[in-house]
């Protein structure tokens, strides 16, 4: 007959509660919005609605974290849902300037259309294209008039039009920035997994319950009588 030491040996996994992964609810649902942060980081929305966006993500986040977090611990689900809002804002932001410092490359462009749109921070929205007419996916953002129809540009572009174009000098501030996601992502998941482990009280009347049944099944021994 296997003794329990040697299950565990067999299959450490066993030894622990299923409670103990609670905390992957959590991370799943951070890891659902931050994908969708992902995609919404791209061209495939344009930069003034990703402010809509960002609200769309943080009302599902509370809508979603009210039936996940049930009887999860209050300190760590609190500390788990502000690193998981901070990256899921910071992929939102980053995912372009990621995609450029991993894969993008420069071009030189000239400025074909200049609209307003969107906040202060990206009021102006540039179409370019290159010397031989190509169009440079995306459009360059910038909060100040800086160009008019017909200057010339040097940007980074992604070769797969997945991200706005952007000056050097500008994706300079961005360096490294996927690693960074990176980290902040690993943060988070281990924050979830400790706001789900099971409270000490919530075990008691199990660890009890555990107790009573190993005292019914041991054999009544001659010296365990009265």
């Amino acid at each position: 007959m296997p003794t329990p030491i040697l299950s565990a040996m067999r299959n450490p996994l066993r030894a622990l509660h299923p409670r103990q992964f609670r905390g992957m609810r959590l991370l799943l649902l951070v890891t659902a919005l931050a994908v969708a942060a992902m995609v919404g980081g791209t061209t495939l929305l344009d930069a003034e609605f990703r402010g809509v966006a960002m609200g769309v993500l943080l009302a599902a986040g509370l809508i979603g974290g009210w039936f996940a977090v049930t009887g999860f611990r209050p300190l760590w689900t609190a500390a788990a849902g502000l690193i998981g809002f901070l990256l899921v804002v910071s992929v939102l932001v980053e995912t372009g300037p990621s995609l450029l410092q991993l894969r993008g490359g420069r071009v030189e462009a000239r400025v074909t259309a200049v609209r307003e749109a969107g906040s202060s921070q990206d009021r102006y929205h540039y179409t370019l294209t290159t010397p031989g007419w190509r169009p440079v996916s995306g459009e360059l953002t910038s909060g100040e008039p800086r160009y008019r129809v017909g200057d010339p540009v040097t940007v980074v572009e992604d070769p797969n039009g997945l991200a706005d174009p952007m000056l050097p000098s500008e994706l300079t501030e961005h360096r490294q920035s996927w690693l960074a996601l990176i980290v902040l992502y690993l943060v988070t998941a281990v924050l979830c997994l400790l706001a789900g482990r099971p409270r000490p009280a919530a075990d008691a009347p199990h660890a009890g319950a555990r107790r009573s049944r190993r005292r019914k099944a041991e054999p009544v021994t001659a010296s365990s009588l009265p």
